[in-house]
């Protein structure tokens, strides 16, 4: 059904992007789709995107990767958006090869989270991008490894406070 529904948005919109995967099966293994804005954002906004694949959080059971940059106002915009059964090298390089069909081009810069098998796909993939780690994702786990007691006085005695100062 949802493949139903975007395939006939690519017969009205002459600049949708969408393309869509099977296993052997026929069972539904990825997604992507990028509309008009997402490609104006992106020529606009494009020199650093953001993806993070958010686990098994709708009906079926697939990730979602919402891809993001952030505009002249420090607001999120979409750049295109996919859906992955699984989170595998094979798969990711699957969805950085369809972003790279519909902009033709590759960001400056790709921020992740740690996932290993997207990490292996960015180098890839996207040769020409620098790969770089969420600052989120690596606080949080210097909290749970370390404990906030010891994230406080690890920001406050070192250069890293300076670096998350500017994003404040």
């Amino acid at each position: 059904m949802i493949v139903r529904t975007l395939s006939d948005k690519k017969e009205f919109l002459p600049d949708y992007s969408f393309e869509f995967s099977v296993d052997e099966k026929g069972a539904l293994t990825g997604l992507f789709w990028a509309d008009e804005e997402c490609k104006r954002n992106y020529m606009a906004f494009g020199d650093v995107i953001s993806f993070d694949a958010t686990f098994n959080t709708n009906k079926n059971k697939m990730d979602f990767v919402p891809f993001t940059g952030i505009d002249n106002h420090y607001r999120n915009v979409s750049v295109g958006a996919g859906l992955l059964a699984s989170e595998t090298i094979e798969s990711s390089k699957w969805l950085l090869n369809q972003f790279l069909k519909s902009f033709g081009s590759q960001p400056k810069v790709v921020v992740t989270d740690q996932d290993p098998a997207m990490k292996q796909a960015i180098e890839q993939v996207f040769t020409e991008s620098s790969h770089r780690l969420c600052m989120w994702h690596i606080m949080k786990k210097v909290a749970d490894k370390a404990g906030s007691l010891s994230l406080f006085f690890l920001l406050r005695n070192s250069r890293l406070c300076v670096v998350i100062a500017t994003f404040l």
